[in-house]
């Protein structure tokens, strides 16, 4: 079996972003970047797939710049993960998710995979579109949002929640499945793993490698703006409870007209 697993790199949580006012763009030169948390439970589940038994050969497939290398060798090549197909082209910096889409579909269309894996989506734009666009170009069933995966003879079960209750989806394989979180607990690296995965095959390829034009954005940011300042606190006092809440009602109905 042949998995392919699609990670990014994005920029860590905690990563504070300087906007004082509106910008066209974003200054991330001192982000600090990790695997997108969602993409870790996709590295994982087809690592333990592999683990189950059976010949299983796992590629993890990125599209960035040449720092990403650090991260997939650290994310995916040493806890698992066989080798990693890597798009490094400054013509995609930038890139909207029909394009990123395009350029992981004409990778994966290289080889021949039974199941890929992505994340949900990316913390970064928090889109959750590219995994879902990647299987309709490939012309491969998906299922989404899942939290639960069981490989069968050629097909697989799948488990995600829904409101009020759990829905099983049964797909036939080749498919794509976007993992959530609860699908598993994705393992640490260790420090003689990360060490071996340096000697893992990593190929860096361009677009034109691909034979593929760079794809055009369909969606175009023009600024990006910090929230609005939050309002004043007023604290309402009053000596009984009662007087407190007939104050903050008088407050909401009259003056903040929210009632």
């Amino acid at each position: 079996m042949k998995i392919a697993v699609l990670a990014k790199q994005v920029p860590d949580s905690e990563t504070r972003i300087n906007l004082p006012a509106p910008a066209p763009e974003i200054d991330d030169s001192g982000f600090t970047r990790v695997l997108n948390p969602y993409d870790a439970y996709a590295v994982e589940e087809a690592v333990k797939i592999k683990e189950a038994g059976g010949e299983v050969e796992i590629t993890a497939i990125t599209i960035g710049p040449e720092t990403v290398k650090e991260t997939v060798k650290k994310d995916c090549l040493a806890v698992g993960c066989d080798k990693a197909v890597i798009v490094t082209d400054p013509a995609l910096d930038g890139a909207d998710e029909a394009a990123v889409a395009s350029v992981l579909a004409a990778v994966l269309q290289k080889e021949s995979y039974d199941l890929i894996l992505c994340g949900l989506k990316a913390i970064d734009d928090d889109s959750g579109q590219v995994g879902i666009l990647v299987a309709e170009k490939l012309g491969l069933p998906h299922v989404s949002v899942v939290t639960k995966l069981t490989l069968g003879d050629g097909s697989l079960e799948a488990e995600r929640e829904i409101e009020g209750g759990k829905e099983i989806v049964n797909a036939s394989l080749p498919a794509l499945v976007t993992c959530q979180k609860g699908l598993n607990e994705p393992r640490l690296p260790s420090l003689p793993n990360i060490m071996k995965a340096g000697a893992k095959p990593m190929e860096t390829v361009t677009c034109a490698d691909l034979g593929l034009e760079p794809p055009a954005n369909l969606v175009q940011v023009k600024t990006y703006s910090p929230p609005p300042a939050r309002g004043e606190c007023r604290l309402v006092e009053a000596d009984e409870p009662a007087a407190a809440a007939k104050e903050l009602a008088r407050l909401l109905n009259e003056e903040a007209k929210v009632i």
